[in-house]
């Protein structure tokens, strides 16, 4: 029972902070004579609420890079949904009893953002999506023939991602090869790695991913160097007219 009325007690404390302009601008209307927030005091409302949502929306998604467009999102879609069930309860209820009115809009609104969350992080689960490293089988160059290897997602497409292999052989120094810190990803090999880019991107399905979550996040410096690399074709199958034994893996 104690549990529950904690739970209870955050959820509306959420709730209180994401519809807060509304809540607040309703009780000042409610005075007598009705007052209204200034300029300067609705700019500190949402402000309350654009950080709380801010923070929903970051905890609901996997660390990557590039991940602020994302973010931005989220946060905009979560304030506009609370907005929306807040004025829904406010329309239910009146507005002859603010302390009601108040307590049920808050709980609105912090249902809303935990059903947010909940289903932002499970459409992420499981699901590859841009700089971030996972564990795949990915395939050969030159045949149709597949191997495990970390790699890097650098886009999604319909039924499969684009990816950039990575090696632990020492590729130092030689053109094609962009190296990259263990910062993030992996913690327990204590060996250096390298990202191939020379090569087209490789056609790895969604099913060849062999894990339900990501290794970790790409290093930032990495991704960038990654993203400004020269664009170039999806590999579609063997070069035609090069034995395969004279072309790379």
């Amino acid at each position: 029972m104690g549990r529950c009325l904690v739970l209870l007690l955050a959820v509306a404390l959420l709730g209180q902070l994401l519809s807060t302009p509304l809540t607040v601008s309703d009780l000042m209307a409610a005075q007598s004579p009705p007052q209204y927030p200034t300029p300067g005091e609705r700019a500190v409302l949402a402000a309350i609420s654009g950080v709380t949502a801010f923070a929903v929306a970051w905890s609901a998604g996997r660390r990557r890079p590039g991940r602020a467009p994302a973010l931005a999102v989220g946060t905009v879609l979560l304030l506009t949904l609370c907005a929306v069930v807040t004025l829904w309860v406010r329309d239910l209820v009146g507005t002859d009893n603010w302390s009601l009115g108040a307590t049920l809009e808050s709980l609105a609104a912090g249902v809303t953002a935990l059903v947010f969350r909940r289903v932002a992080r499970r459409r992420e689960r499981g699901r590859p999506l841009p700089g971030e490293v996972w564990l795949a089988m990915v395939p050969f160059r030159d045949s149709d023939e597949e191997a495990r290897h970390y790699c890097v997602v650098l886009d999604r497409r319909w039924g499969y991602a684009d990816v950039l292999q990575i090696t632990s052989q020492d590729k130092g120094g030689r053109p094609g090869y962009v190296f990259m810190p263990n910062d993030g990803w992996d913690t327990v090999s204590g060996k250096e790695h390298w990202v191939e880019t020379a090569a087209r991107p490789r056609r790895v399905p969604y099913r060849n991913f062999l894990k339900n979550r990501p290794q970790g996040p790409c290093p930032t410096a990495t991704w960038r160097q990654l993203r400004r690399r020269p664009a170039r074709a999806v590999l579609r199958g063997p070069r035609r007219g090069v034995p395969a034994a004279r072309r790379p893996r």
